[in-house]
């Protein structure tokens, strides 16, 4: 897949972490929720295991915006 990211925004959320907003678009073809997701989870999945201060990344959310373009709200925390 030709997919293009978009940094859109960044809302820190303090110690916890921050919550990144991004724009994927698919440039050959049309982009549905599931392939964005199915594309994007694993690269920015980590899990510390609740090491104290550790980053992790198990959450993402998808929302279509159009055919080709989903946005992504990927959660990044820290085991506090």
């Amino acid at each position: 897949m030709n997919i293009t990211i978009t940094v859109i925004g960044t809302v820190d959320k303090s110690i916890d972490g921050c919550d990144q907003f991004l724009l994927l678009t698919r440039k050959d073809d049309d982009l549905t929720c599931e392939e964005a997701y199915d594309w994007l989870f694993p690269q920015v999945y980590r899990d510390t295991y609740q090491e104290a201060g550790g980053y992790f990344c198990r959450d993402v959310e998808v929302l279509q915006r159009s055919d080709n373009q989903v946005v992504a709200i990927v959660h990044h925390r820290y085991d506090v």
